[in-house]
């Protein structure tokens, strides 16, 4: 028997004898694989994933080691030339096929499945089974060793926001077994680690409320109002209001249940913080604030209102919602989700999963399992749903995954919802869909004409791939809006500044300059600001560096060199500079200029000029560039200013004093009494 082992440090163990999986990246193959939860991992992404984007020339040779020498561990009786039974080749790529119950997060999973109302028999039950499942977790991180590879830590992250969810479902099954003391010795760190779940802080208010802490179990509540102010600029969920509403007015819903039939815990929030009123549920993260409060955004929240009432009177409308990361796009979805349940909308999000290997259609699971809480208790559900790919693959009884029938499966499904009210339903991140989560769409676009449907598809525009752009081709009669959300403007960048601490008049204009409007760029210089002071503000963010050099990764070679020269040359330059500096044809530069501008990265200001999107991009950039390199390139941009612009003194100065070497062309360096000039390290 073979078990692997990544909650912690990755590990094999057969026949109860450790084995020893090899150098750092023959580990990396045998835990992308895991990652890959037993579907096939293409050749081309485990080449790309560990090696970070920048493979070798024999990169797939070494990989093709790797796969052999793992297999000769992990099998080590199998026979010559008899095909691999664990690490298996499968078109295009490679597999790990291993019972579920043989892979700790494989395993954790399933047991977290198991435990949902619909499957455990009952709270005592499931509380078992969560209890077994948490006590696979070792000390570490999962995929710990491979901290900062993206693939590892989107895996990471995933897991740990599992095992977060898996202690907030226990402390639900607790508190319905009324065992208020248990929940808060649980709790209670688990709070104070995870400052902004929500769900977590209501579980432990309730908790002390029972065991006769009222005061306490608001101070809870209060903490989570600050905390979510104070980083994210948003006010609380509907549901934690009432909830603390509910605390001050001692109301008997808080109260344990009386005896009688078991009642079944849910994975949403508490229902003692339930508003009276039409019912609604958003997936994901809590409810934004009032749309009132929305800087910056308020004509596009106009337009997707306007667009919901056209869908409410006339039926079936679609909204394509386009931003870079950290513009605000599910940010804004959720201010529309709570504008729009006060007119009787219920939302529903599905997020297309950026993981490999991940099950067709995963984003309508999503979605299916929010619009069943929205069926009247007396109504069954849906058995017409059982062609939808569960957690665990397709049903082998049905012969695999049936798309033609879950198309209409889904169908009718949301047809007999619109007839409780209007939907909204969400598609996060269509930029990682798979093919047969865009042909759901289709179907569902060409089959719900005249219900009161809304889908609002958010993506980002740089990573659009060519099944994108057909499916939104193949819906170009379905009635549509294009939003597209740029920078916020300068008073509501201020705005959400001073929300974060940041007053000093010139700080507010250089944040808002180096963060172009960009929400996520604008907050995480104020928390840098905020942690280590105003000289800080022309750093770049460590989380916001990788973000930006994931986008560089996806760029040619060519138009990674042709920007890293632009980096040199300042933050706006002239294309004819550009092509001096480089010296070579003109037609890969202006290919690496054009492919930067549709990632939108660069910006043409005017024709002949280009300008960096991004002060940050443009710093991720330059600071990327090795010493030598850089002081060469400022050299070499020195010689061509000075043939041709000799009466441009400040360029040439702030470029002979970030290169002052010999191949500067014998230039002086000038004094500070004859040019001014900025930070050497901070050209243009």
């Amino acid at each position: 028997m073979t078990a692997i082992g990544v909650l912690g440090p990755v590990r094999a163990v057969r026949d109860g004898t450790p084995v020893d999986l090899g150098a750092p990246r023959q580990r990396a193959v045998l835990a992308r694989l895991v990652a890959g939860g037993g579907h096939v991992v293409s050749v081309d992404r485990l080449v790309d994933d560990l090696w970070a984007g920048d493979p070798p020339p024999r990169a797939r040779a070494a990989l093709q080691v790797y796969v052999s020498n793992l297999r000769r561990v992990l099998e080590p009786d199998r026979r010559a030339r008899t095909p691999a039974r664990v690490l298996v080749t499968v078109a295009p790529g490679y597999a790990l096929r291993l019972p579920t119950t043989h892979v700790d997060a494989w395993r954790f999973e399933a047991a977290l499945r198991s435990a949902t109302p619909d499957a455990a028999p009952g709270p005592v039950a499931a509380l078992a089974v969560l209890d077994a499942a948490l006590a696979g977790w070792g000390a570490d991180a999962p995929y710990a060793e491979f901290g900062g590879q993206p693939w590892a830590d989107r895996e990471g992250e995933r897991l740990a926001q599992l095992r977060a969810g898996a202690v907030e479902q226990r402390a639900g099954l607790l508190l319905e077994l009324d065992r208020p003391h248990e929940v808060v010795r649980d709790l209670d760190p688990h709070v104070r680690e995870h400052p902004l779940r929500e769900r977590a802080a209501m579980l432990l208010a309730v908790a002390l409320y029972r065991l006769g802490r009222q005061a306490d179990a608001l101070d809870v509540l209060r903490a989570v109002r600050a905390t979510l102010a104070e980083q994210l600029g948003i006010d609380p969920s509907r549901a934690l209001r009432a909830l603390e509403t509910d605390l001050l007015r001692q109301s008997p819903r808080l109260d344990p249940a009386v005896p009688g039939p078991p009642v079944r815990s849910a994975p949403g929030p508490l229902p003692v913080a339930a508003d009276p009123g039409p019912p609604s549920a958003v997936t994901g993260p809590p409810a934004a604030p009032d749309p009132r409060t929305v800087w910056g955004r308020t004509a596009e929240l106009a337009r997707l209102r306007a667009a919901a009432d056209r869908a409410a009177r006339s039926g079936l409308g679609v909204c394509w919602l386009g931003a870079e990361a950290g513009a605000g796009k599910s940010t804004l979805v959720r201010q529309l989700a709570g504008a729009l349940a006060d007119t009787g909308w219920r939302t529903a999000v599905g997020t297309c999963p950026p993981v490999a290997g991940a099950p067709p259609a995963w984003a309508w699971r999503e979605v299916v399992a929010a619009t069943r809480r929205f069926l009247p208790p007396e109504e069954p559900g849906d058995r017409n749903l059982c062609p939808l790919p569960g957690p665990d693959g397709p049903d082998a009884t049905r012969g695999g995954h049936d798309e033609f029938h879950l198309c209409r499966a889904l169908v009718a499904h949301v047809t007999r919802l619109t007839g409780h009210g209007p939907l909204l339903l969400v598609v996060e991140d269509v930029h990682h869909a798979d093919g047969a989560t865009l042909r759901v769409l289709r179907h569902l676009a060409a089959a719900l004409t005249g219900t009161p449907v809304l889908v609002v598809v958010t993506y980002r525009p740089d990573e659009v791939t060519d099944d994108v752009a057909a499916a939104r081709a193949a819906l170009a009669g379905v009635p549509a809006v294009e939003v597209t959300l740029g920078g916020l403007d300068a008073e509501a960048v201020t705005a959400l500044l001073r929300r974060h601490g940041v007053h000093d008049a010139a700080l507010l204009r250089t944040v808002r300059e180096r963060s172009a409007g960009n929400p996520l760029f604008a907050i995480e210089l104020a928390g840098l600001v905020a942690a280590e002071g105003p000289a800080a503000v022309d750093g770049v963010p460590a989380g916001i560096g990788h973000l930006l050099a994931r986008r560089l990764a996806r760029l040619p070679a060519d138009a990674r060199t042709v920007l890293r020269h632009a980096a040199v040359c300042g933050m706006e330059v002239d294309v004819d500079l550009l092509l001096a500096v480089d010296g070579g044809p003109e037609e890969p530069v202006l290919a690496g200029l054009e492919a930067a501008v549709a990632a939108g990265l660069l910006v043409e200001p005017v024709p002949g000029r280009v300008r960096f999107a991004h002060a940050l991009m443009r710093d991720v950039l330059y600071h990327g560039l090795p010493l030598l390199r850089r002081t060469r390139l400022h050299a070499r941009v020195l010689a061509v200013l000075r043939e041709q612009r000799r009466d441009d003194v400040a360029m040439l100065g702030r470029h002979a004093l970030a290169a002052p070497t010999p191949s500067a062309g014998g230039v002086r360096r000038p004094a500070r009494a004859e040019v001014t000039v900025g930070h050497p390290a901070e050209p243009g």
